[in-house]
């Protein structure tokens, strides 16, 4: 029976084919009772979700199957590293989810989506599916990306970790570096301004040599040859 035809017989989808006819009036009990019951039997009625979810196995993560490569693995290859395998039947999570994304159930509310489903497990052909494998399935491949995302994340902090340490010691060979090389600038600063307080000094007792020697000569010649500060011949000349 095709997923139409279960949802025709479940009353969800209208049916092309005519409905049978209704027990005539007056039908006897005991053909009344031979109709099998629809009511759950509270012996054999299945677990609550709460209960399905905290029965699900929690997948554990392969980090060397998945620490391989620089690039981060894909979805298939995390679920494979976590243990998780298709369940014998074929009904995953995705599947589920591509049967409710079907034609046949887009007109349908939240609750008619879940009956219908429902049935249609119920009704495969290769046997019955239990909700509560797809529950699982979708709990274990949700725990299995958590588990990745964690160890991820630790890959990340221990990394962060790492660098941030050899760039402490980066900055810390810069800083030394650094006050080397102030230090030397302002030896180098103070050398300049000994040198220059030096030449400051004897070119005081330079102009007082010069004005000796141009007094020295000046009755002598019309135009003193001897320069006084400047280092060029002065302009006057004395006697």
């Amino acid at each position: 029976m095709g997923l139409k035809g279960i949802l025709e017989k479940m009353k969800l989808v209208e049916s092309d084919e005519p409905e049978a006819e209704a027990p005539a009036k007056g039908a006897s009990v005991e053909s009344i009772r031979a109709v099998p019951s629809r009511r759950p039997n509270p012996a054999t009625a299945p677990p609550p979700m709460a209960e399905i979810i905290q029965r699900t196995p929690a997948p554990k993560l392969d980090e060397k199957a998945v620490s391989g490569g620089a690039e981060i693995p894909d979805f298939v290859a995390i679920y494979k590293a976590s243990g998780i395998k298709d369940p014998a039947h074929g009904f995953t999570a995705y599947k589920v989810l591509e049967i409710l994304s079907s034609s046949d159930f887009e007109a349908l509310d939240g609750k008619a989506k879940a009956a219908a489903l429902s049935g249609f497990l119920r009704m495969n052909p290769s046997g019955p599916v239990a909700i509560a494998d797809i529950v699982q399935d979708a709990v274990a491949r949700d725990g299995a990306l958590d588990n990745f995302e964690n160890f991820l994340r630790g890959k990340l902090d221990a990394k962060r970790a790492e660098k941030d340490k050899e760039n402490a010691a980066l900055q810390a060979e810069i800083d030394e570096l650094t006050a080397k090389n102030r230090e030397k600038m302002q030896a180098n600063l103070d050398a300049l301004a000994t040198d220059q307080d030096r030449f400051a000094t004897w070119q005081a007792r330079k102009r007082i040599e010069e004005n000796k020697l141009f007094e020295a000569i000046g009755p002598f010649v019309e135009k003193n040859p001897v320069s006084v500060g400047s280092g060029a011949p002065s302009p006057e000349n004395k006697g």
